[in-house]
Formats: structure tokens, C-alpha cells, sequence
């Protein structure tokens, strides 16, 4: 093609081209130490009629490594958030100084050597000197979690705070990027770009996200959540992470609310990624189902101890009281109650302590009957630390519906799980309210100790069982077993036991019924047949063809002779026992209350025993086989050190990803100095030459002109 250019144009285009490339060269150098830079290089198009064109200045990114460089720091701040939080927690359950089993284990060692005793009273009261330091660690570790829980509240506004002025910074930067390229289409505004990047790849440490050019080539970025909400608008708009909650005010949750528009959408935490997907992970994995099950230990515990405790008779010769408080939750009004200043309360039940789990309990009232007293329908339903509804072992929810409930002060009504319910507000409470119990999230450091008296410690059994002196049979005492001594008087609670709480058994006249009074002998007509008598004398029932001399009592209470008013209770009369051998005909045993039985160590043996008992459930379904206190120990403490030293490896994988990232980054936008002086030279060359040139056509100039002279 012949070019119509002269001399002059294309060394002075040559001149410009090199100045400018040697102008960007000089700029990479120059930011060589600048974080965050991208380098940038001068493109040019060749002139048809000759010379030097146009010149376009870009970045030089790789997209797929930028965005590669981008998940991976996301990955690996998540995996940092949660293992610096785990591994804090991991050292305060697995240390031997923080051992709740330890305290536990001096605690029942101390109760048997109380039994060695029982009328020693030092020794009872080193018993609740080590039942106090027990419930002293458990609300220590307690109290640490709460503390745990307000600290990582306050991170979380923290870091959504920065994610919020990040968006809003990027929503800026896009602004401006579109303002300047629109004015300069052939020159990048790179700085403004890379403080853009630098913004965005910060956010990416804090939540997941992806990122997509606007199609209309304005040069700004859209910013998205990796689960598709928009953070980022190709409008220039933004969307702001906010903290909301339920019931739990303490339970932070995240909506996305679009700036200047009504619209909100709720989040699913734990997949945000990032630092705060790391800190929701960390709360909802490791820290609240921990808290949770401290204070499951705790209550079990607790109330294994009060229950036994019940079941016998103190130094006093009393029946016996209970030992622990049993800690009352107040129930969270959700925000759409009629009136939230409503209260229910919730406890464990007596006796409960191997019904109850970790999980929060939901209560809606159904209906109110304003009778006298009042009462309430609802339906109880267990829930998951993440709101979500417990399935059984077949998928079915856990919940269950209890009408006619009474709605009065200090009554207390159970219901599933291990937990009883007080409605204190009577006739006031809306039908659809909903309260939100969380029994076991801070029991542990509620729990105290009810006396401090050891003559309180029921170590004797209440019941006694005598044989006749003139048995002639080889029958003999193997076993007692008390399993209520609840008191009560006419009208009966259905709770009602035996025992009339004045150190004897019904007599006729006081027990249900009011005739036969509570079992106090059984006479053996042969070896397979005995008669139930009460304290008068006067038959009761008789049992024919007994298989076995085990649990005679509730053989009893099985025959058709049974009184109908003592079937009507729970559990009456409260108290049996078993023999072993032959009786004979004539043979007799008599059942009362043990009366100066001060050295008695049988109901004591029981409650030493309680550690090495199956009485705790590990899942909030109540299903699968229950483990001992300790056991539920030590499965919380593996959990969480499992946790931690798996989020330990995944950390190492994540740094080893991420350097790979940035060294694959970094190779093609970074500055190599090698590169750069080479081209500086290259480029002084052009530049040289080209002045060269313009000084050629100047001298052909000069030569024209003096020709013409």
C-alpha cells in the first residue's frame, strides 16, 4: 500500500508511541511495591496512510486466575474464623483443670465415702463441699460460653459493618470508573480499578462472592453472593447486610436489604463463607450445641441426684428433699405476640433427667378458657439450635399438643422432653403467641445448691422390709426399690405416693380410696401364692401362680383384687421389693417405714451408683441408646476436638491453595522488574530511533530549502 504519511507525521506518532510506552513502563516500576497493583501495558494500532495510531492503555488480569485467587481467600478465611474460634473452646473442655468429669468423679467418690459412714458428718459434708465445686465448674465453663457468645455478637457487627462500607466503596469506584472511561475510552482508569479489586477481593474474605462485568461496557462491576443475592446492581445500587433475629435476641441472623428499596430477604448464615460464614459456622457447629450440652450434663446430673435424693430418708429421718435448684427458663416472646411482655416459664420436670435434651422448645397457645382457673391449649415442639423443626427416627416431627393445661402462678404442668411448663398469665395470653424456651443454653451456671445442711443427704432408704421371725421357708430380702414419695392428701394428686410424710406408711382411713390402707405385709400361702395386707390387717389382694418372687408389689397391683383408687395414681403406693429362695407356707414379710435406721447406706449406694448409669440421651430426639454423665462428657469434648483439628488441616490446605493462587495471579498482573527493564530498553531504543528519524526528515528539510536557494 503506498502510504501517503510524511516523514515528519510518522516520527512524530513514533516519537508519542514511545514516550507513552515508556510512560506506562515507568508506572509499573514505579508501583512495583504498591499493594494491590495490577501492571499495565500500551497497545497501538498502525495508521493505514502510515505512522502510529491510537493507543489503548489496559491492565493486564486474568480473569479466571483473579477470580480463582478471590474463592480461594474466601475458603481459607473461613477456615481460619472457625478453627481460632474452635480451638479456643478445644483447650477449655479438653484442659484437666476445666474437667467437668473430674469434678463429677470427686463428687461420687465423695458420696461413697459418705456410705462407708452415714452418720459421719464430715464426710456428708465434704459431699456437698464437692457437689458445690461441681456445679462451680459447670458454671464457670458456663459462663465462659455465654461470654463467648457476646463476644463473637459483637464480631459479627464488626465484620458485617466492613462488608457494608466495602459494597458501598465498590458501588463508588464503579461510579467513578464509569464517569472516567466515558470520557477517555482509549485509556483504563487502572488506579481507580485496582482499588476496586483491592475492595473486592477484601470482601471476598468476609462472604463469597462472584462478580460480572456490566454488559454495556462501562467498565463497572455487578457483586453477587455466591448463592445469587445481589450485593452489587448494575444500576449502581447496592444491598446491605443486616443483623435481625427472632425470639433469641442473643441468636443473630442476616437479611439482605436493598438500598432504597422495601425489600428483604433472609440468609442462610453458615453458606455465606468467608470470615462471617467461618463465625456462624463456629457459633452453630461448635459453640451454642456445646453450651447446650454442658447444660444438659448439668441438669441431668442435677436432677439424677435430687431424684434419688427424693427417694430416701435424711439424718432427720424424713423423707428426703432435693439437693440441686432446678433452674426455671423464661420463655422469649416471638415478635408477633399480642402483648410481649406475656411470660412463660419452663424447668425440668422431677425425675426428668433422662428425658431431656439440648433442644429449645417452641410454645403456641392454641385457645384460652377463661374458667376458674383459667387453662390453655398448645402445642409443644422441639427445635433444632438453627430453628429448624427435631425429626424422629422415622422423620416424624417432635411435637405434641396438650390441652386444659392450667394457666395459674406456680403450677406447673409436663409435657414432652423432659420439661413442665408454667402459664402464670392466666386468661391473658393470645391464641397463636408463640414462646421460645431454651432450658439447657445457660443452666449450668443457674444451678445451686439447695441446702447446706449434711443431715440433709437422704442416704438410708425409707422403706424397710422385716421377715417374720417364725418363717421356716429359705425366702430372703434381696433388693428394695422406692420409686416415688411424693406427698399428698385428700383430694389425691395423681403423683401421690405410700407415705404420709410423718414418718409412716398409709393406714386405712389415709390412704386413696379410703379403705384399704397402703401395702404393709404379705403373708405366702405356698411358694407360688401370697396375700397383700395393710397396716390394720385387712387384706388388700391376693396373687396366684407368681412366676417369680421379684417386684412383688407390682405383681399386686396387677391382680384383679388391686383397689381401683390406687391404680387410678401414677405410681402408688411408691415402694417394692424382691426375694430370692422358697417361702413356705405361713411365711411372712412386713413393709414399714425405716424408723432410726440411721446406719442405712441403701438408698446412698444408689446415688453413688448414678455415674455409672445409662440416664442421659445424646441426640434432641430422645432416640438411640442413653449413655452415662461422663460418657456425654466426653462425647462433647471429641466432638469439638475433631472439629478443631479438622478445621486445623483444612487451614494448612487452604493457606497451600491460596499461595498457589496468587502465585498464578501475580505472574501475570504483577510487575517483574526483569520485565520491565527489558522493556525499558526496548522502548528507549524505539524511542531513540524514532527521534532519529525526525531528525533525518528535518535535515531532508534543511536540504530542500537550500537547494531552492
Amino acid at each position: 500500500m503506498i502510504r501517503t504519511s510524511d516523514l515528519l507525521s510518522i516520527a512524530r506518532s513514533g516519537v508519542e508511541a514511545s514516550n507513552q510506552l515508556l510512560s506506562t513502563t515507568g508506572n509499573n516500576i514505579a508501583n512495583v511495591n504498591t499493594d494491590g497493583y495490577v501492571r499495565e501495558r500500551t497497545n497501538f494500532v498502525a495508521e493505514l496512510m502510515g505512522g502510529v495510531g491510537q493507543y489503548t492503555t489496559d491492565r493486564v488480569v486474568n480473569t479466571f486466575a483473579q477470580n480463582q485467587l478471590r474463592r480461594d481467600t474466601t475458603m481459607l478465611a473461613e477456615h481460619e474464623a472457625y478453627w481460632e474460634k474452635t480451638a479456643i473452646l478445644d483447650n477449655v473442655f479438653a484442659g484437666e483443670a476445666n474437667s467437668v468429669s473430674t469434678s463429677m468423679s470427686r463428687f461420687f467418690a465423695s458420696m461413697q465415702t459418705a456410705n462407708d459412714d452415714p452418720t459421719n458428718m464430715s464426710a456428708r459434708q465434704l459431699v456437698l463441699g464437692d457437689a458445690e465445686s461441681m456445679i462451680g465448674q459447670m458454671g464457670t465453663i458456663s459462663t465462659f460460653l455465654t461470654d463467648k457468645e457476646r463476644e463473637i455478637n459483637f464480631e459479627f457487627e464488626a465484620s458485617l459493618n466492613k462488608v457494608n462500607s466495602l459494597v458501598e466503596s465498590i458501588a463508588s469506584f464503579n461510579d467513578s470508573i464509569r464517569i472516567v472511561q466515558a470520557n477517555n475510552r482509549h485509556d483504563t482508569p487502572g488506579a481507580l480499578m485496582n482499588q476496586r479489586d483491592s475492595a473486592i477481593l477484601e470482601l471476598s474474605s468476609l462472604v463469597s462472592i462472584e462478580t460480572r462485568n456490566s454488559s454495556n461496557g462501562d467498565g463497572s462491576v455487578m457483586v453477587n453472593l455466591t448463592s445469587g443475592e445481589s450485593l452489587v446492581m448494575q444500576d449502581g445500587t447496592f444491598s446491605v447486610l443486616e443483623v435481625n433475629n427472632s425470639a433469641d435476641l442473643n441468636y443473630k441472623s442476616l437479611q439482605l436489604t436493598s438500598n432504597g428499596k422495601p425489600t428483604s430477604l433472609n440468609l442462610t448464615e453458615t453458606e455465606l463463607g468467608g470470615t462471617i460464614g467461618g463465625l456462624f459456622r463456629y457459633r452453630d457447629e461448635v459453640l451454642e450445641p456445646s453450651r447446650r450440652e454442658l447444660g444438659q450434663i448439668a441438669l441431668a446430673v442435677t436432677e439424677a441426684v435430687n431424684t434419688q435424693n427424693r427417694a430416701g430418708m435424711d439424718y432427720d429421718q424424713q423423707l428426703g428433699g432435693e439437693i440441686f435448684t432446678r433452674p426455671v427458663s423464661i420463655g422469649l416472646n416471638y415478635p408477633g405476640n399480642a402483648d410481649t411482655t406475656s411470660v412463660v416459664n419452663g424447668r425440668i420436670s422431677q425425675g426428668g433427667a433422662n428425658a431431656i435434651t439440648s433442644a429449645d422448645y417452641q410454645v403456641t397457645i392454641d385457645a384460652i378458657t377463661a374458667s376458674v382457673p383459667p387453662t390453655v391449649d398448645v402445642t409443644v415442639t422441639l427445635l433444632n439450635i438453627d430453628g429448624s423443626i427435631v425429626l424422629d427416627v422415622n422423620g416424624v416431627p417432635k411435637t405434641d399438643s396438650y390441652p386444659g393445661l392450667v394457666a395459674q402462678s406456680g403450677v406447673y404442668s409436663e409435657v414432652l422432653g423432659g420439661l413442665e411448663l408454667e402459664f402464670s398469665k392466666g386468661s391473658g395470653y393470645s391464641a397463636e403467641d408463640q414462646f421460645l424456651i431454651q432450658p439447657t443454653k445457660s443452666a449450668a451456671d443457674k444451678i445451686e445448691l439447695v441446702t447446706t445442711r449434711p443431715e440433709d443427704l437422704a442416704l438410708a432408704s425409707p422403706i424397710r422390709i422385716d421377715a417374720a421371725d417364725d418363717n421356716l421357708g429359705g425366702a430372703e430380702l434381696i433388693s428394695t426399690q422406692v420409686t416415688n414419695t411424693f406427698v399428698d392428701t385428700t383430694p389425691f394428686d395423681s403423683r401421690s405416693s405410700g407415705f404420709d410424710g410423718a414418718g409412716g406408711i398409709h393406714a386405712p382411713g389415709d390412704a386413696p380410696g379410703g379403705g384399704v390402707g397402703a401395702p404393709s405385709s404379705i403373708l405366702f400361702n405356698s411358694s407360688n401364692e401370697f396375700e397383700v395386707y395393710d397396716s390394720a390387717g385387712t387384706l388388700i389382694t391376693t396373687v396366684s401362680g407368681a412366676a417369680s418372687l421379684d417386684n412383688l408389689l407390682t405383681q399386686a397391683s396387677e391382680t384383679a383384687g388391686w383397689p381401683a383408687a390406687f391404680s387410678a395414681l401414677d405410681n402408688y403406693p411408691g415402694y417394692d421389693f424382691s426375694l430370692q429362695g422358697e417361702p413356705k407356707a405361713g411365711d411372712s414379710f412386713s413393709i414399714g417405714y425405716n424408723t432410726n435406721g440411721l446406719n442405712d447406706n441403701r438408698n446412698g449406694l444408689i446415688m453413688a451408683n448414678l455415674q455409672n448409669e445409662n440416664g442421659m440421651q445424646l441426640n434432641n430426639a430422645g432416640s438411640g441408646d442413653p449413655v452415662s454423665f461422663h460418657e456425654a462428657y466426653a462425647d462433647t469434648v471429641s466432638d469439638i476436638g475433631q472439629k478443631a483439628a479438622n478445621a486445623n488441616i483444612a487451614v494448612k490446605a487452604g493457606e497451600a491453595l491460596k499461595l498457589q493462587s496468587k502465585d498464578w495471579f501475580d505472574s501475570v498482573s504483577g510487575v517483574s522488574l526483569d520485565e520491565e527493564a527489558a522493556n525499558l530498553v526496548r522502548f528507549q531504543q524505539s524511542y531513540s530511533a524514532s527521534a532519529r528519524l525526525l531528525n533525518t526528515a528535518q535535515e531532508m528539510f534543511d536540504t530542500i530549502l537550500s537547494m531552492v536557494r
